[in-house]
């Protein structure tokens, strides 16, 4: 993409693409909505066309059979007969009239019922029961009788339904036409029909695979569908609430509700058709609905609209207006190269010729229009860089030469700076007590003294008493690098001062005169000083085995038997400014026993420094937990773990401030030494 978009070629037919694309899109998203507003148009009259045409289709060869049935059933001699069941004579002519209608019936076959006997007289298009007539008899009893006894007590002209005759072995769509005198009494009932199998192929089933006929009953009860273990066969008796009906077909309650209202409607006005839409079995389908009321049946015709007249429809149309977009956009890729980027194209090449130090460049500028316009003032711009190029490559030199002696100056001079800071790093590494006076007078201990800046604000010390004892601690003085190494070189020499004349003193006495004498140091006399700085502390007096401790701003961290402790300093500092409000007394601690502890004490910069994956201070608590589980090792090891656990812990972050750690364990002290 980045090589594609770096040249205005590039761009013109990415830009161009993406206008072709959006316009497609466009183009789609129009044809899709008008295209499916003209399906749901059209599909709704196809549904309503549809609807009639198989109303019309499936109600002829019923009422064919419901009007000669009715015809049969106006018969005289069969009404004298069923009224006359055992005259011979009357048996005869009706029998004969029996066979004479049966001709006419779709599939040659016809019933006869007699209503005082129950007798079911049947023959069919071979004739099979000729002079056999009579097949069995109805018994009120039996349950697969129980249709017809419904039947006796309606007063319908005719009824439809379908269900198995078992005694007959054949199903069918009945035709129910019953035999009434002139008074209206029922004294038999003629049965035709059409075989269910045969209705369903020759009339159900649809040249089109998209389109779907069923039939049901007022109630919703299928009477016929392609899908024969679908069909409520009408002479079950069971409940009501258990038939399977066409509501059965929906998956939501909204369809079925919907459905219902059409059938209502269609009640009311026979002659409409209803065309709605509804989900069966997971497909959304288009349905035309027509009522045949003298049937009392609804003919449903199921379509899917998508195979009927899917957007496939105006696929056509759609791809014209594709080739059309493209050729529109060939055409105005090719104008534009052939006038406008094969021209860039030369003016680009010859920029690149400048820009790489080519300065004899001159382009054609005989075409008097823009670019012929650019080409001759890029002619006149190659000149004036040319000479301007010469003029500056002088100066260059001149300005070069210059930069380098001051570069020179400016080396020596940083040598001289870090040789000056190299050196002051020697002096203040010589106030720290030695390695083998720390030795003489702890049984273990760990130093690590890290300055931010080569140099730094703190410094550790001990110093040995006349009276046999020491003083130990650790100092954090204003400032980092050369300020905070000239601190400590005030500092350290106040402090040696006052712990050689304080023998015998409280620590609380001796950081008291330490103040004092730092404060005068500093010249920290008066209240608008325009600098203020000091010094936090902690001070330590081994003697005996026993350990005093009072600090200013410095904690003292010790582990006794495993168990970690803090002892809090004093909230102040030392040297600073007076201000009463921050001259808070001085608490001294006193430690017996001190040879079965190990102490700390560490400066800010290791507890304030920054590390880990989120970027939190090293903190007091990790501390405590790492020298916790260090307890048991020797001072030396100690150290060793404790940088390579703040090296892993920092990562690739800054130092922030000066970095002390002293730690040590105490036995019977020596004198004699100093610092």
């Amino acid at each position: 993409m980045p090589l594609l978009l770096g040249s205005l070629r590039g761009k013109f037919v990415f830009w161009m693409s993406a206008v072709f694309i959006i316009a497609l899109l466009l183009a789609f998203g129009a044809f899709r909505s008008v295209s499916d507003t003209i399906i749901v148009a059209l599909g709704d009259r196809f549904a309503e066309k549809q609807a009639l045409y198989d109303k019309s289709r499936i109600r002829s060869p019923l009422q064919k059979e419901i009007t000669l049935a009715r015809k049969m059933a106006d018969s005289a001699v069969l009404q004298a007969w069923a009224k006359n069941e055992n005259n011979p004579q009357l048996k005869a002519d009706a029998l004969k009239e029996f066979d004479n209608y049966r001709q006419y019936f779709s599939d040659g076959s016809v019933s006869f019922i007699v209503d005082k006997s129950g007798h079911y007289y049947f023959n069919n298009l071979r004739n099979d029961f000729s002079g056999q007539e009579l097949r069995y008899t109805l018994n009120p009893a039996v349950a697969a009788d129980h249709w017809y006894y419904q039947i006796r007590q309606q007063a319908f002209p005719y009824t439809l339904q379908v269900t198995p005759d078992n005694n007959l072995q054949i199903t069918k769509i009945w035709v129910d036409v019953p035999l009434r005198t002139a008074s209206g009494e029922f004294i038999g009932l003629i049965r035709a029909g059409i075989p269910l199998q045969n209705f369903i192929h020759d009339f159900l089933r649809n040249n089109e695979e998209a389109i779907t006929n069923i039939l049901i009953d007022e109630n919703g009860a299928i009477q016929a569908h392609p899908d024969a273990s679908l069909i409520e066969m009408s002479g079950d008796n069971s409940a009501e609430a258990a038939r399977f009906t066409v509501f059965n077909l929906l998956d939501l309650e909204d369809d079925r509700i919907e459905l219902q209202a059409a059938l209502d409607a269609l009640r009311m006005v026979p002659t409409q058709v209803q065309t709605l839409y509804l989900t069966f079995r997971g497909e959304r389908k288009l349905v035309g609905i027509a009522y045949m009321p003298d049937l009392h049946w609804f003919n449903i015709t199921v379509m899917d609209i998508d195979t009927l007249l899917g957007t496939h429809t105006f696929t056509p149309m759609f791809i014209v207006l594709i080739a059309a977009l493209l050729m529109a956009l060939l055409a105005v890729a090719g104008v534009l190269q052939f006038f406008v980027l094969r021209r860039i194209a030369v003016l680009d090449s010859a920029a690149r010729k400048v820009a790489a130090g080519h300065y004899d460049v001159q382009l054609s500028s005989r075409e008097n229009d823009e670019l012929g316009r650019l080409a001759a003032g890029f002619n006149h711009m190659a000149v004036m860089i040319r000479d301007n190029t010469a003029k500056l490559e002088l100066r260059v030199a001149e300005r070069t030469a210059e930069l380098q002696q001051a570069n020179e100056l400016l080396a020596q001079k940083n040598k001289q700076i870090l040789d000056s800071i190299r050196y002051a790093k020697l002096i203040q590494t010589a106030i720290l007590p030695r390695s083998d006076l720390l030795s003489r007078y702890l049984r273990d201990h760990l130093v690590i003294w890290v300055p931010r800046d080569v140099v730094g604000g703190d410094f550790y010390f001990l110093h040995p008493a006349q009276d046999g004892s020491c003083f130990l601690g650790l100092a954090d003085c204003t400032g980092h690098g050369i300020p905070g190494a000239f601190m400590t070189m005030t500092a350290h020499a106040v402090l040696r001062q006052v712990l050689s004349e304080s023998d015998g003193l409280p620590l609380s006495s001796i950081l008291t005169l330490i103040d004092e004498r730092l404060r005068q140091t500093l010249q920290h006399t008066g209240d608008m000083d325009a600098l203020n700085y000091g010094m936090d502390i902690a001070l330590c007096r081994l003697d005996a085995g026993t350990l005093e401790y009072a600090g200013c701003g410095i904690d003292l961290c010790l582990v006794n038997e495993g168990v970690p402790s803090v002892i809090k300093a004093t909230h102040r500092g030392l040297g600073y400014r007076l201000n009463p409000k921050k001259m808070k007394p001085i608490t001294v601690h006193h430690i017996n026993s001190a040879e079965q502890a190990s102490f700390y004490l560490v400066s800010d910069g290791l507890l304030d420094q920054d590390g880990g994956d989120e970027g939190f201070g090293f903190g007091r608590e990790r501390f405590l937990n790492q020298i916790t589980g260090w307890a048991d090792l020797p001072m030396s090891q100690q150290q060793t773990l404790l940088v390579e656990l703040l090296e892993s812990y920092r990562g690739q972050r800054a130092q922030r401030d000066d970095i002390t750690v002293f730690g040590f364990s105490v036995n019977t002290l020596s004198p004699d030494e100093g610092i």
